[in-house]
Protein backbone atom coordinates (compact mmCIF):
# COMPACT_ATOMS: atom_id res chain seq x y z
CA UNK A 1 0.00 0.00 0.00
CA UNK A 2 2.80 2.39 0.94
CA UNK A 3 4.56 1.60 -2.35
CA UNK A 4 1.41 2.32 -4.33
CA UNK A 5 0.97 5.66 -2.54
CA UNK A 6 4.55 6.66 -3.35
CA UNK A 7 4.12 5.57 -6.99
CA UNK A 8 0.89 7.54 -7.29
CA UNK A 9 2.48 10.66 -5.82
CA UNK A 10 5.43 10.32 -8.16
CA UNK A 11 3.17 10.03 -11.21
CA UNK A 12 1.16 13.06 -10.16
CA UNK A 13 4.34 15.04 -9.65
CA UNK A 14 5.77 14.10 -13.05
CA UNK A 15 2.56 15.11 -14.82
CA UNK A 16 2.95 18.62 -13.40
CA UNK A 17 6.65 19.01 -14.23
CA UNK A 18 6.10 21.43 -17.13
CA UNK A 19 6.62 25.17 -16.82
CA UNK A 20 3.40 26.88 -15.73
CA UNK A 21 3.01 30.66 -15.76
CA UNK A 22 0.80 31.69 -12.82
CA UNK A 23 1.03 35.46 -12.95
CA UNK A 24 2.62 38.63 -14.18
CA UNK A 25 1.73 42.10 -15.42
CA UNK A 26 -0.77 42.53 -18.23
CA UNK A 27 0.89 42.95 -21.61
CA UNK A 28 -0.27 44.67 -24.76
CA UNK A 29 1.24 44.08 -28.17
CA UNK A 30 2.73 47.24 -29.64
CA UNK A 31 3.45 46.82 -33.39
CA UNK A 32 6.88 47.95 -34.55
CA UNK A 33 8.35 48.85 -37.93
CA UNK A 34 11.99 47.94 -38.47
CA UNK A 35 13.20 48.74 -41.98
CA UNK A 36 16.74 47.34 -41.93
CA UNK A 37 17.12 44.44 -39.50
CA UNK A 38 20.60 42.91 -39.58
CA UNK A 39 21.51 39.29 -39.02
CA UNK A 40 21.94 38.47 -35.31
CA UNK A 41 20.25 41.73 -34.29
CA UNK A 42 17.10 41.56 -32.16
CA UNK A 43 13.71 42.99 -33.09
CA UNK A 44 11.67 43.29 -29.90
CA UNK A 45 7.89 43.41 -30.19
CA UNK A 46 6.35 44.30 -26.84
CA UNK A 47 3.89 41.71 -25.60
CA UNK A 48 4.76 39.28 -28.38
CA UNK A 49 8.40 38.26 -28.60
CA UNK A 50 11.94 38.96 -29.76
CA UNK A 51 12.71 38.08 -33.39
CA UNK A 52 16.30 37.34 -34.42
CA UNK A 53 17.37 36.57 -37.98
CA UNK A 54 20.22 34.09 -37.62
CA UNK A 55 21.22 33.33 -41.24
CA UNK A 56 20.47 34.10 -44.88
CA UNK A 57 20.94 31.51 -47.63
CA UNK A 58 20.22 30.96 -51.30
CA UNK A 59 19.40 27.29 -51.97
CA UNK A 60 17.75 25.20 -54.67
CA UNK A 61 16.24 22.71 -52.24
CA UNK A 62 14.28 23.04 -49.00
CA UNK A 63 14.19 19.92 -46.85
CA UNK A 64 11.02 18.93 -45.02
CA UNK A 65 9.76 16.23 -42.66
CA UNK A 66 6.76 14.08 -43.51
CA UNK A 67 3.42 15.07 -41.90
CA UNK A 68 3.08 13.73 -38.38
CA UNK A 69 6.69 12.50 -38.30
CA UNK A 70 9.45 13.70 -36.00
CA UNK A 71 12.10 11.36 -37.33
CA UNK A 72 13.49 10.46 -40.73
CA UNK A 73 12.54 7.28 -42.55
CA UNK A 74 11.42 5.96 -45.90
CA UNK A 75 8.36 8.17 -46.01
CA UNK A 76 7.02 9.24 -49.38
CA UNK A 77 6.17 12.74 -48.08
CA UNK A 78 9.61 13.65 -46.70
CA UNK A 79 12.54 14.98 -48.68
CA UNK A 80 12.99 18.22 -50.62
CA UNK A 81 10.97 20.89 -52.27
CA UNK A 82 13.04 21.80 -55.35
CA UNK A 83 13.00 25.28 -56.87
CA UNK A 84 13.57 24.14 -60.47
CA UNK A 85 16.10 25.28 -63.06
CA UNK A 86 14.78 28.84 -63.47
CA UNK A 87 14.53 29.83 -59.81
CA UNK A 88 16.09 29.50 -56.36
CA UNK A 89 14.92 29.93 -52.79
CA UNK A 90 16.07 32.77 -50.59
CA UNK A 91 15.76 31.68 -46.97
CA UNK A 92 16.02 33.54 -43.68
CA UNK A 93 16.58 31.36 -40.63
CA UNK A 94 14.90 33.01 -37.65
CA UNK A 95 14.30 32.50 -33.94
CA UNK A 96 11.50 34.05 -31.89
CA UNK A 97 11.73 34.20 -28.10
CA UNK A 98 8.26 34.30 -26.57
CA UNK A 99 8.34 37.15 -24.03
CA UNK A 100 4.56 37.17 -23.52
CA UNK A 101 2.67 35.38 -20.75
CA UNK A 102 0.78 33.02 -23.05
CA UNK A 103 1.69 30.38 -25.61
CA UNK A 104 2.04 31.76 -29.15
CA UNK A 105 1.79 30.17 -32.57
CA UNK A 106 3.77 32.75 -34.51
CA UNK A 107 2.67 31.40 -37.88
CA UNK A 108 -1.01 32.10 -37.20
CA UNK A 109 -0.70 35.72 -38.33
CA UNK A 110 2.30 36.14 -40.61
CA UNK A 111 3.04 37.06 -44.20
CA UNK A 112 6.30 37.17 -46.11
CA UNK A 113 7.17 38.82 -49.41
CA UNK A 114 10.24 39.79 -51.43
CA UNK A 115 10.50 43.09 -53.29
CA UNK A 116 12.95 43.57 -56.16
CA UNK A 117 13.90 47.01 -57.47
CA UNK A 118 10.95 48.47 -55.51
CA UNK A 119 8.74 47.25 -58.39
CA UNK A 120 8.45 43.46 -58.47
CA UNK A 121 6.79 41.74 -55.52
CA UNK A 122 6.89 38.00 -54.87
CA UNK A 123 4.77 36.14 -52.32
CA UNK A 124 6.81 34.27 -49.74
CA UNK A 125 6.29 31.52 -47.20
CA UNK A 126 7.01 30.66 -43.58
CA UNK A 127 7.75 27.29 -42.00
CA UNK A 128 8.53 26.11 -38.49
CA UNK A 129 11.51 24.00 -37.46
CA UNK A 130 11.55 21.52 -34.56
CA UNK A 131 14.92 21.08 -32.86
CA UNK A 132 13.53 18.00 -31.05
CA UNK A 133 13.23 16.05 -34.31
CA UNK A 134 15.90 13.54 -35.26
CA UNK A 135 18.68 14.10 -37.77
CA UNK A 136 20.67 11.73 -39.96
CA UNK A 137 23.69 11.66 -42.26
CA UNK A 138 21.85 9.39 -44.69
CA UNK A 139 18.79 11.51 -45.46
CA UNK A 140 20.17 14.54 -47.24
CA UNK A 141 20.72 15.65 -50.82
CA UNK A 142 22.43 18.87 -49.71
CA UNK A 143 25.72 18.71 -47.83
CA UNK A 144 24.73 21.51 -45.44
CA UNK A 145 21.80 19.41 -44.18
CA UNK A 146 23.66 16.25 -43.16
CA UNK A 147 23.05 15.51 -39.47
CA UNK A 148 21.30 18.90 -39.17
CA UNK A 149 17.81 18.24 -40.53
CA UNK A 150 16.26 19.05 -37.15
CA UNK A 151 17.71 22.58 -37.24
CA UNK A 152 17.44 23.16 -41.00
CA UNK A 153 14.39 21.33 -42.33
CA UNK A 154 10.80 22.54 -42.25
CA UNK A 155 8.13 20.57 -40.45
CA UNK A 156 4.75 20.05 -42.09
CA UNK A 157 2.28 22.88 -41.49
CA UNK A 158 -0.10 20.42 -39.82
CA UNK A 159 2.59 19.86 -37.17
CA UNK A 160 3.11 23.54 -36.28
CA UNK A 161 3.06 24.11 -32.53
CA UNK A 162 2.81 27.01 -30.10
CA UNK A 163 5.78 28.36 -28.18
CA UNK A 164 5.44 28.66 -24.41
CA UNK A 165 6.52 31.80 -22.50
CA UNK A 166 10.30 32.34 -22.43
CA UNK A 167 10.86 29.47 -24.85
CA UNK A 168 12.26 30.00 -28.34
CA UNK A 169 10.65 29.00 -31.62
CA UNK A 170 12.63 28.35 -34.78
CA UNK A 171 11.44 29.32 -38.27
CA UNK A 172 12.24 29.62 -41.97
CA UNK A 173 11.06 32.70 -43.88
CA UNK A 174 11.63 32.72 -47.60
CA UNK A 175 10.58 33.19 -51.17
CA UNK A 176 10.99 31.50 -54.55
CA UNK A 177 12.66 33.96 -56.92
CA UNK A 178 13.63 33.86 -60.62
CA UNK A 179 17.33 33.54 -61.37
CA UNK A 180 17.37 37.06 -62.84
CA UNK A 181 16.31 38.45 -59.47
CA UNK A 182 18.68 36.25 -57.48
CA UNK A 183 21.64 37.28 -59.66
CA UNK A 184 20.53 40.87 -60.28
CA UNK A 185 22.26 43.99 -58.97
CA UNK A 186 19.24 46.06 -57.97
CA UNK A 187 17.72 46.34 -54.50
CA UNK A 188 16.18 43.21 -53.01
CA UNK A 189 14.48 42.99 -49.63
CA UNK A 190 12.39 40.55 -47.63
CA UNK A 191 9.45 41.97 -45.65
CA UNK A 192 8.03 39.95 -42.75
CA UNK A 193 4.71 41.04 -41.28
CA UNK A 194 4.27 39.39 -37.89
CA UNK A 195 1.02 40.18 -36.08
CA UNK A 196 1.00 43.68 -37.55
CA UNK A 197 4.69 44.40 -37.01
CA UNK A 198 6.74 44.86 -40.18
CA UNK A 199 10.37 43.75 -40.24
CA UNK A 200 12.50 44.28 -43.35
CA UNK A 201 15.73 42.49 -44.18
CA UNK A 202 17.74 44.03 -47.01
CA UNK A 203 19.45 41.42 -49.15
CA UNK A 204 20.83 44.18 -51.42
CA UNK A 205 20.41 47.93 -51.21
Amino acid sequence: MAFLMILSASAAFSEGMGVVVIGGPEQETEPVNIDDLKLSAEAEIDGLGVLTLTAYEVVDGLGHYAPGKNKLGNYKDEGYYWSGQEADYIVLFADVLNTSLTSKNYLDDISVKAVYDDVYEYAGWAYQRNYNNTASSGHSDLAADKNKQNTRWAIDKSDNFSIDPMYEGHYLFGCTLPNAVINGKKALKVIINLNGSEITYNVRK
